[in-house]
């Protein structure tokens, strides 16, 4: 195995983790702190979906970009939203 890939595997573990853990600490604090680690889940998506844009092509390629355009306006959403809670 390549250092590359573990790099990978750690991002992708972040990730999941991430997602996971974004309900609960919205419920265990505020629901801003739960979007804010939303936003940082959805922007790490992107992330591993723009690497794996060089390894792909064709079909294949134009999908993944799609993924990564709606995760970032996810990631838009929910920061606008956590703005907005947090200045109202």
């Amino acid at each position: 195995m390549s250092k590359g890939s573990n790099l990978g595997r750690l991002q992708a573990a972040f990730l999941a983790g991430a997602i996971l853990v974004a309900p609960f600490i919205a419920a265990l604090f505020r629901i801003e702190a739960g979007l804010v680690v939303m936003v940082v889940a959805l922007c790490a998506g992107s992330f591993l979906l723009a690497d794996a844009l060089a390894a792909t092509g064709g079909q294949f390629h134009r999908w993944l970009r799609l993924g990564v355009v709606i995760n970032l306006t996810l990631a838009a959403i929910c920061f606008a939203l956590a703005v907005w809670l947090l200045l109202r």
